[in-house]
């Protein structure tokens, strides 16, 4: 049996991480304070470090969209989440909401362990492609321009020594070149197509996106965000395609 005990600043941050998750995983699992699985579309992995908030918990949560309803009741106050194998509860000085633990094969996204994840992929400085500081105006910009053109990927375009952001409509009626003259380490003439999701979530301030040439045409990029105290980490994998005369 585990407990926590969270401020009302503390528990409105933890709900904005797993807010995070409520449209593209359909359960989280936190092990050891720690964050690290895939996304339904197995797209992109999110690696969360929460320990700043519930230390070194472990804590199930099924079903996440319909459970983050039912925990906004609690914003504003001072929550206890108490916490073993069998249940997670929530409580504040009036209620108490307990979530019985699905069986782990039950879900559909599991904790990526430490020995997983390394056998996933391994990011290494001399394969560093770019490294990009999104300002938080860009990543706003960015919002607005995938939900008005309803895209699922945004293309980083390579020009020779430098590198821009672009979107382009489905139907290509519509496009924007939202950022460019980002410098890249490795000559190419050729485009990349990058999942929305990274771009687009809630977090603080800036965001860091790093690109790796991991193996001839394949690329691993690295999202890095927070939202308070939270280190956010996004994984997505994405082709080098010429680009055709």
């Amino acid at each position: 049996m585990g407990e926590v005990n969270l401020d009302n600043t503390k528990f409105s941050d933890f709900l904005r991480v797993l807010s995070l998750l409520r449209d593209i995983c359909n359960d989280c699992e936190i092990r050891g304070g720690i964050l690290r699985q895939r996304t339904n579309d197995k797209a992109n992995i999110f690696e969360i470090d929460l320990t700043s908030l519930v230390s070194n918990a472990d804590i199930l949560v099924s079903n996440l969209k319909q459970k983050l309803d039912l925990l906004k009741c609690f914003v504003g106050q001072e929550v206890k989440i108490e916490y073993n194998d069998q249940e997670v509860c929530f409580s504040d000085q009036f209620s108490v909401i307990k979530f019985v633990n699905p069986r782990l094969d039950f879900m559909d996204n599991k904790y990526i362990s430490d020995d997983e994840f390394s056998r996933i992929f391994t990011l290494r400085d001399e394969d560093l492609l770019l490294d990009y500081e999104i300002q938080s105006t860009i990543s706003e910009r960015m919002k607005i321009i995938a939900q008005g053109f309803n895209i699922v990927s945004f293309q980083v375009l390579f020009e020779g020594d430098f590198s821009s952001i672009m979107a382009t409509t489905t139907s290509k009626d519509q496009s924007a070149k939202i950022v460019s003259g980002i410098p890249v380490n490795q000559n190419f003439n050729c485009f990349s197509n990058l999942v929305v999701t990274p771009f687009v979530i809630d977090h603080d301030q800036n965001m860091n996106l790093k690109m790796y040439n991991v193996q001839e045409t394949i690329c691993v990029n690295k999202f890095s965000a927070a939202i308070g105290n939270v280190n956010i980490n996004i994984f997505s994998r994405s082709q080098l395609i010429e680009e055709k005369e």
